[in-house]
């Protein structure tokens, strides 16, 4: 059979040339993606926003924890070169980037009362 003859029988069978209604099963697809990239997105601003809130919490005398797992208390801070000075119990300091810093362990201690 003719590839051009079957077509025009199909589309006569369904009723002329009109475009074909969607697969409900095709819409329940659609959807799922469409909820599960919503999900993926909301769940990665959360995460953006802890980081962002764990930097700005990184202030002179806070315990923080570094995206390694190091603990230490941060003694300086240089927003332009972007890093901080951890020390350590044992009384080593070491430079890290900001951006390295995971979570506020201790805030700082302010004197406000």
């Amino acid at each position: 059979m003719n590839a051009s003859l079957y077509y025009a029988q199909l589309s006569a069978a369904e009723g002329g040339g009109d475009a074909p209604a969607l697969d409900p099963f095709l819409l329940i697809m659609i959807a799922i993606l469409a909820i599960f990239m919503f999900l993926t997105f909301r769940r990665g601003k959360k995460m953006r926003d802890e980081q962002n809130k764990a930097r700005g919490g990184a202030v002179v005398g806070a315990q923080v924890v570094t995206a390694g797992g190091i603990v230490g208390t941060v003694v300086s801070r240089d927003e332009e070169a972007q890093r901080v000075t951890l020390e350590f119990s044992s009384g080593d300091r070491v430079d890290f980037l900001i951006g390295a810093i995971q979570q506020v362990v201790d805030p700082a201690v302010t004197t406000e009362d």
